[in-house]
C-alpha cells in the first residue's frame, strides 16, 4: 500500500508539471518510479499519460503552431533517428549521457545572461540551429529515449510566448510519442497488468494536470520560464547521475 501511495504522489506532481510546463511528465515520474517499479515498467506505466497529455495539449494550443519555425526541428530530428542512432550506437552511453548533460546546463547558465538574448535574435532565422537541435533530440531519442532537452532549447530560443512554446513542443512530442508506442506495441512491452495499472492511476494524472493548466494560466512568463530553466538543470543533474 505504501508503494502505490508514493506512486499516487509521483504521478500527481508529473501531470502537474508537464500541464504547467508542456514537458517534464517523464523527467519527474521515470526517476522516481524506478525507486519503487523496475525501469521497463515505469516507462510503460507513464508513456500513455505522457502521449495523451501531448496529444491533448497539441489540440488546446493548436491556434499557437505554427509550421514554418518548427520544419527545421522536424527535419533533423529524421536525420538524427536514422544516422545520429546508428553513430551514437558505438559510443559510450555514459560518456553521451554526460556530455548532454553539460550542455543542457551550460545552456540555462547562458540563457540567464544577455548575451542569450543576442544570440536569439542573430539565429531566430537559421535553420541550422532547428536541424542542429533536431538532430541531437532524434539520435538521443532514438538510442535512449532521452530527445526532450535539445528541443526544449530550441523552442525557448525561437519564442518567449508560453503559449507558442507549449504548443510546438506538444505537437513535436506528440509523433514521436505515437511512433514510440507503436514500436513498443509491436515489440510486446505492453501488458495487461501495466495498462491495468495505468487506468488505475488515470484520475490521479488527470487531477494533476487539471492543477498544473489552472497555476499556467496565472503565472507571468519570467515565472513559466524560470520553471523550464530549472527543469532542464533538473533534466541535466539526472542524466549525469545516472550516467
Amino acid at each position: 500500500m505504501s508503494n502505490e501511495i508514493a506512486i499516487l504522489f509521483i504521478l500527481l506532481l508529473s501531470g502537474f508539471t508537464m500541464s504547467f510546463a508542456g514537458f517534464g511528465f517523464a523527467l519527474v515520474s521515470v526517476p522516481l518510479l524506478t525507486l519503487f517499479l523496475p525501469v521497463k515498467v515505469a516507462v510503460i506505466l507513464q508513456l500513455p499519460y505522457c502521449m495523451g497529455l501531448f496529444m491533448y495539449q497539441a489540440w488546446h494550443y493548436r491556434k499557437h503552431f505554427s509550421w514554418a519555425p518548427m520544419q527545421p526541428l522536424f527535419l533533423g530530428t529524421i536525420f538524427g533517428l536514422t544516422i545520429g542512432t546508428f553513430l551514437f550506437y558505438y559510443l559510450p552511453e555514459s560518456l553521451l549521457k554526460r556530455i548532454l548533460a553539460l550542455l543542457i546546463a551550460l545552456f540555462v547558465f547562458f540563457n540567464l545572461t544577455s548575451a542569450s538574448r543576442r544570440f536569439a535574435e542573430r539565429n531566430v532565422n537559421n535553420p541550422w540551429l532547428g536541424r542542429a537541435c533536431g538532430f541531437l533530440s532524434g539520435s538521443f531519442f532514438g538510442a535512449y529515449t532521452i530527445g526532450g532537452p535539445p528541443v526544449v532549447i530550441y523552442v525557448s530560443l525561437i519564442t518567449k510566448d508560453p503559449l507558442k512554446a507549449k504548443s510546438f513542443m506538444a505537437t513535436f512530442f506528440s509523433i514521436l510519442f505515437v511512433v514510440l508506442a507503436i514500436v513498443y506495441g509491436a515489440a510486446g512491452m505492453f501488458t495487461y497488468e501495466t495498462l491495468k495499472t495505468t487506468i488505475m492511476f488515470l484520475p490521479v494524472v488527470v487531477f494533476g494536470s487539471v492543477a498544473g493548466f489552472w497555476a499556467f494560466r496565472h503565472a507571468s512568463n519570467r515565472i513559466y520560464y524560470w520553471v523550464i530553466n530549472l527543469l532542464l538543470l533538473l533534466a541535466s543533474v539526472a542524466l549525469w547521475v545516472r550516467a
